[in-house]
């Protein structure tokens, strides 16, 4: 199978990994995999030596003649992706949620590839049924496929180091509006400078809203930004982690907390749709509504206070992640890419 993935960047983020997890395990499997994007550098290209290492030629033009199939990661991709779906069988895998509707809406050739896409996935069965589905009206049965992302299982590794007598609070995703992590800081700062925990935020900082970087500037020793990380350095820092909080206002499926299971970490999330029947509150996760800055200080208070606390969530959440492992995920994804190429000789 010759599998041309178009993408418009291989940056610290959590489409790109879902991305290139999926390459490892299809070049492993014997595809020949090409990445398209358009000419990257700085953090658009944080990842190409990882893409390279797994296998796949990365190109900034193609020929369809030399692939089988196409398959456009995120959204952002439509304008590419139109280019080779006239010449090739594509699949549209769709990692956003609100914000990716909003984007579509304004898209016309977005909408195009809605109806005309062989495949249209998703990671989340909530994502589709609560957020997409009004824009997948009308298509023919079996045209939607709901895949988890692929999240293996980290390799062991030394922990990052920390500050003593502190627990870490770790977050991780870019920062900016729609993940909400000036909640985080305003949460944190409400618990008072007495609170025995530091948080650090690990990827590209774009904007934190004012009334959080106010507050993180002011306590730089309890509120860290390190940037986005390499793969190696993010799971150090999830290894040195106690705590593990995504206050999202906005997600479809969001890998980093299925990461941060994998590490036995306790979960506090924002109640998305994205999270229904896989979060689940008190059971898995900590859940509060987004925005609902004393609940997620509450619940960090709870887990601060109880290490039983923070063991019980920590290993229901490892069980959780048992899902997006390698045995489930690749089958269901190279099964899906046979069936659409099956479907074309037919």
């Amino acid at each position: 199978m010759r599998v041309l993935f178009v993408i418009h960047e291989l940056a610290l983020n959590g489409a790109v990994t879902a991305l290139l997890a999926q390459v490892r395990a299809l070049t492993a499997a014997g595809a020949r995999v090409s990445v398209l994007t358009p000419t990257l550098s700085g953090d658009a290209a944080a990842l190409s030596a990882e893409f390279a290492a797994a296998g796949a030629r990365l190109i900034t033009s193609a020929d369809t003649a030399d692939h089988d199939i196409a398959v456009g990661c995120t959204v952002f991709a439509a304008d590419a992706l139109a280019a080779v779906a006239g010449r090739l069988p594509f699949v549209w895998w769709i990692h956003e949620g609100m914000a990716g509707v909003r984007h579509v809406l304004g898209h016309a050739e977005g909408m195009r590839l809605l109806g005309a896409a062989a495949r249209l996935v998703f990671p989340a069965r909530a994502t589709v049924e609560q957020v997409w589905a009004g824009l997948l009206l009308g298509l023919p049965p079996g045209r939607v496929e709901v895949i988890p992302a692929l999240v293996p299982p980290p390799a062991p590794g030394p922990a990052a180091a920390k500050s003593p007598g502190r627990l870490r609070v770790l977050c991780v995703g870019s920062v900016y509006p729609r993940k909400r992590q000036a909640d985080l800081v305003a949460a944190v700062a409400a618990l008072g400078p007495a609170a025995p925990v530091e948080c650090v935020f690990a990827g590209s900082l774009v904007r934190l809203d004012p009334p959080g970087e106010a507050l993180a500037a002011a306590d730089p020793e309890r509120f860290r930004f390190p940037g986005g990380q390499a793969p190696e350095a993010l799971q150090a820092l999830y290894r040195s982690a106690d705590i593990f909080a995504l206050p999202s206002g906005e997600e479809s499926l969001p890998i980093a907390p299925i990461e941060a299971a994998w590490h036995r970490l306790p979960l506090i999330l924002s109640d998305l749709p994205g999270h229904a029947g896989l979060w689940r509150h008190g059971l898995t996760a900590l859940l509060h509504p987004p925005g609902d800055v004393e609940l997620l200080a509450f619940s960090l208070k709870a887990l601060i206070e109880s290490p039983r606390l923070r063991a019980r969530l920590g290993a229901a959440a490892r069980t959780v992640a048992d899902r997006f492992g390698p045995a489930r995920t690749t089958a269901l994804f190279s099964a899906m890419l046979a069936e659409v190429l099956a479907a074309r000789t037919a």
